[in-house]
């Protein structure tokens, strides 16, 4: 897998400070997609083991607390997936309390076998292409109105979709 870069204060893609790992590559190619640059599956630079000591490593300088955000580009695209479910198990694995947001194009009712083992790491799931007809800048955690933010573990637990409410919760 292949990756753009990697944020370590973010307070743009979660609730909070987060770490942001942007994936590269993306099949989707959302008309007025304002990350273009991470489409191209050749670009940015090879994950490795260090890549990952970084983020574990770093997730909590100088004791600021911060969550992992994953988006891309595309990080459960075939090319990155297999890489995306390595890094949030590791991840859960040293910080089970840590949430874990990822940001895909793919609707969750149609994941792929591949897709769905991700949901075993992951805390919130924002799902659905970006549609410029859509388009909203003032909503929380997406870009356009069509995505939803799915509370994972909740949605596994009553077996169907629980959107999250950030007006009435935060995690």
């Amino acid at each position: 897998m292949r990756f753009s870069k990697i944020k370590q204060n973010d307070i743009a893609n979660g609730l909070g400070i987060v770490m942001s790992l942007w994936t590269q590559g993306c099949p989707h190619h959302c008309k007025g997609c304002f990350n273009k640059e991470t489409w191209d599956f050749n670009r940015g630079k090879e994950f490795k083991e260090q890549d990952l000591n970084f983020i574990i490593e770093n997730i909590d300088k100088n004791n600021i607390k911060r969550n992992l955000s994953i988006l891309g580009g595309e990080p459960l695209c075939p090319k990155n997936i297999d890489q995306i479910i390595n890094i949030c198990k590791v991840f859960k694995e040293v910080y089970p309390d840590k949430l874990i947001y990822i940001w895909t194009g793919y609707i969750l009712e149609e994941f792929n076998e591949k897709q769905k083992d991700i949901l075993k790491y992951i805390n919130i799931l924002i799902d659905g292409k970006f549609e410029e007809k859509n388009k909203n800048l003032s909503i929380k955690l997406r870009g356009s109105s069509n995505q939803r933010i799915i509370d994972v573990k909740k949605s596994l637990e009553q077996e169907r979709v629980v959107l999250l409410d950030l007006e009435v919760k935060t995690l």
